[in-house]
């Protein structure tokens, strides 16, 4: 290991030899114009690079198949090593230059070696009473660092072990009673109130929505001449984190769009916006571990696990792809209900029908659909959403388009006034009762009241459907079944498919389901989903009927 193995790193990437996503050829970019120009406050020496490296090559492996082989750290690791330690100022050259660093990276890619190295090296060679600290969510993960730190001490040469002080819950440097090495995590109370870090390690930052806990451990550094603070992650569900918002920040820098601080460096590997995850040859620009500790097979196995089994697709995305996604649980993969299997070829007279109606808070959006039953594997869907003039004028900016769209296709009808009026929403599932001979017609309670009222008038069929996961689980999981298997028939309208996309379902322990709107976005709607499920719990409380007069099974 060399310095000038991870000079030839960016070197590749910039040529466009080591496949990477524009972020990672971005900062390797940047890295080299920093290199390259002599006429500002910063130079690059390459002893103090190769001091760490140095170090470095002392570690071994302490566990896996490599345990007792020497820690051999890789080309895009040594890249980073070059643009943390490497760049000084020229006045003091004792003084770095970067302070702030994001490894923005997916799982199994050498996350925990690497920070533990980086911690026992400020520790053993950082500012004198040097504290490091690992903060993490929870105390398990906390430990991960802290004990492959222990490790690499247990393992090291005896000179350069008797730097070290290890014991249970502590590393200390040997001779300096003021230095440590800790675990933080919010779930045991040890947080960094009262510390002054010198090296704080934030171990899968995207997790922590408890941002004062990050910026207890960054407030205690302002002390420091020599600060180092390491966000080191792979991405997570919910962008409501101060680790997104500094992500965001650095890119940026990178693109240009902020004004760039030099106190900053990261390595945000991911994919691109336009790449498909499906192509294999897009993999390895997300992890640059790919075909070393990451393996295509394995990949593929996931991938091909996402493509069939949609609550596993966000979990690809987010954990071997590194992407952000909006939900925990995708419920079903939209590409199922865009197949022109789902297209309606025909009309024809349905066997039974079934409605289910939604409402909402008196200015937002409310959701009738029309279920139609062929047998019990051949449905046709129809909705009609509902929404009030000033609602409407309420919908945010980066969603008007798809409600413009829906308007201007008939499927979403705006009512006069600032509120709601459910006269109107009654008078359409009147009109579809006469339309269609209606088995029954499913409601979620809330706000319907008076809605009910008039269709108990008009001699229908009701039935109130409860929200709660034992009465929508079963309907749930056979709208998912039958939209896989290409047997709810609709007319495409994106509106619909929109809200599908928006779903996420929440699993109990019983492997109960609920579908429910993404909790990350506010705005996203799924009514017209929620319609369809309660129509198709009608459904299946009314089986269809042989033609010899029996329930089908």
């Amino acid at each position: 290991m060399t310095y000038e193995d991870g000079i030839l790193y960016a070197v590749g990437v910039v040529k466009g030899e080591i496949p990477v996503c524009r972020n990672v050829r971005l900062a390797c970019q940047r890295f080299l114009n920093q290199l390259e120009d002599k006429a500002w406050a910063w130079e690059f020496h390459t002893r103090y690079v190769e001091h760490f490296l140095d170090f470095a090559g002392t570690l071994c492996h302490t566990k896996g198949p490599d345990a007792g082989k020497p820690l051999v750290l890789q080309p895009f690791q040594v890249f980073l090593i070059c643009a943390i330690y490497g760049f000084r100022s020229k006045k003091d050259p004792k003084q770095r230059m970067v302070r702030d660093v994001i490894v923005y990276i997916p799982r199994k890619a050498g996350k925990s070696t690497l920070i533990a190295a980086i911690g026992l090296y400020e520790l053993a060679f950082g500012e004198s009473g040097a504290e490091v600290y690992c903060l993490a969510t929870n105390r398990d993960q906390a430990s991960i660092v802290f004990t492959a730190a222990q490790g690499f001490v247990d393992a090291m040469p005896p000179d350069v072990a008797a730097l070290f002080n290890p014991s249970r819950n502590r590393i200390t440097k040997l001779g300096d009673a003021q230095s440590r090495f800790e675990a933080l995590s919010r779930d045991t109370k040890k947080t960094g109130d009262g510390k002054n870090p010198s090296c704080a390690i934030i171990d899968e930052a995207a997790q922590i929505v408890d941002r004062n806990s990050i910026e207890v451990l960054f407030s205690g550094m302002v002390a420091r001449q020599n600060p180092l603070r390491v966000y080191i992650t792979t991405a997570s569900f919910t962008k409501e984190t101060k680790f997104y918002e500094d992500m965001q920040m650095l890119e940026a820098m990178l693109s240009g769009e902020a004004e760039d601080n030099p106190r900053w460096f990261g390595l945000l590997y991911s994919l691109d916006p336009g790449d498909d995850w499906r192509d294999p040859t897009t993999w390895a620009k997300a992890n640059p571990m790919h075909g070393i500790s990451v393996f295509e097979e394995a990949i593929a196995q996931r991938a091909d696990e996402a493509k069939h089994k949609p609550a596993a697709l966000n979990e690809f995305l987010c954990k071997t792809l590194n992407l952000y996604v909006s939900a925990n649980s995708a419920w079903v993969d939209r590409n199922y209900w865009d197949d022109p299997k789902c297209n309606i070829i025909t009309q024809r007279e349905p066997e039974s029908v079934f409605i289910g109606f939604d409402l909402a808070a008196v200015r937002d959006l409310n959701a009738v659909c029309t279920l139609k039953r062929y047998d019990e594997t051949d449905f046709q869907a129809e909705w009609k959403f509902f929404m009030p003039e000033e609602g409407f004028s309420l919908i945010p900016k980066h969603y008007g388009d798809i409600f413009r769209v829906a308007r201007q296709s008939g499927i979403l009808h705006i009512t006069e006034g600032n509120v709601m009026d459910d006269r109107e929403i009654s008078d359409y599932i009147i009109q579809q009762s006469n339309r269609y001979h209606v088995t029954e017609i499913g409601y979620d309670a809330y706000n319907a009241a008076s809605l009910v009222a008039r269709l108990h008038d008009s001699g229908l069929p009701v039935k109130k459907v409860g929200q709660g996961m034992a009465v929508l689980s079963n309907p749930s999981k056979h709208v998912e079944k039958l939209i896989m298997q290409h047997a709810i028939k609709h007319d495409g309208n994106p509106f619909v498919g929109w809200q599908l996309g928006n779903c996420e379902v929440y699993i109990d322990v019983n492997g109960n389901v609920k579908v429910r709107k993404n909790e990350a976005d506010k705005s996203a709607k799924v009514d017209g989903i929620i319609a369809l499920i309660i129509a198709m719990h009608c459904s299946l409380d009314h089986p269809a009927m042989s033609g010899f007069g029996f329930r089908t099974l």
